[in-house]
């Protein structure tokens, strides 16, 4: 039994220990720790801790991606390490029924996500056309007499823009929200980020459904096209969905 460090990318239903073609973190093979029906996907380290950066998170992305082709995946966040063999497998062994009994419950669903943002050309020209205030606005900063009156000047404007998204926020983003979630199994609203997103949402649909859905996000895209922007990802592991506690291995 190897004690070398193992880097755990999640679980799925295989009985068959299995090594796969595809690299991990660090340029490692990636293989199956087994017990029973169950099997942990890790690649050795002798790292105590992977450091975040873009071709380790890449890394760990790509292979989950691969994973979920043939697989239900529980995925595990970044960064998920076990001393050796001996703990994953008791990983799987103390928490075997609540694994398998989450992965039939996610079998043949996957996640996606939605994010959606506003185009600064629109809400400017929203702003010009609608609101005098703004006009005056960008007049007195173009004739500000110091940078204290300048920054003042734009943290004004930069309230209006604030304005203009939360009402942008109900007339796109709750809309599109509402009508994606009713086509989902389930669906997170997450935190946005930056004052330019409207919505980040999670949705989880059946595999077979996503060119539906797909289909959908691309007629909403259309719709509300010039106004705002959409960044669509999937199909992706069901991290936001997973509905598990896992007991610690003594």
């Amino acid at each position: 039994m190897s004690q070398e460090r193992k880097y755990i990318y999640g679980i799925a239903e295989e009985p068959q220990c299995k090594k796969f073609s595809f690299a991990g973190v660090g340029g490692a093979e990636v293989y199956t720790i087994n017990y029973e029906n169950l099997a942990a996907a890790v690649s050795d380290t002798d790292l105590v801790e992977i450091d975040p950066t873009r071709k380790n998170v890449r890394a760990h992305t790509v292979v989950q991606d691969e994973l979920l082709r043939d697989y239900t995946l529980l995925p595990m966040g970044f960064g998920v390490m076990a001393s050796g063999e001996g703990e994953v497998l008791g990983l799987l062994q103390k928490n075997y029924q609540a694994l398998a009994s989450e992965l039939t419950r996610l079998a043949g669903k996957i996640q996606v996500e939605l994010k959606v943002f506003w185009d600064p050309e629109a809400v400017t020209r929203q702003l010009q056309s609608e609101n005098e205030e703004f006009a005056k606005l960008k007049a007195r900063i173009s004739a500000a007499s110091s940078p204290d009156e300048t920054r003042s000047l734009l943290i004004e404007a930069g309230k209006l823009v604030e304005g203009i998204a939360f009402d942008w926020k109900t007339r796109y983003a709750d809309r599109v929200y509402t009508i994606l979630k009713d086509m989902a199994l389930d669906a997170r609203l997450n935190n946005t980020i930056g004052i330019k997103n409207l919505l980040n949402a999670s949705f989880l649909i059946d595999r077979s459904k996503e060119k539906e859905f797909q289909k959908e996000v691309y007629k909403l895209d259309g719709k509300y096209q010039g106004n705002v922007n959409f960044k669509y990802m999937g199909p992706l592991a069901p991290y936001s969905f997973v509905n598990l506690k896992l007991e610690p291995v003594d």
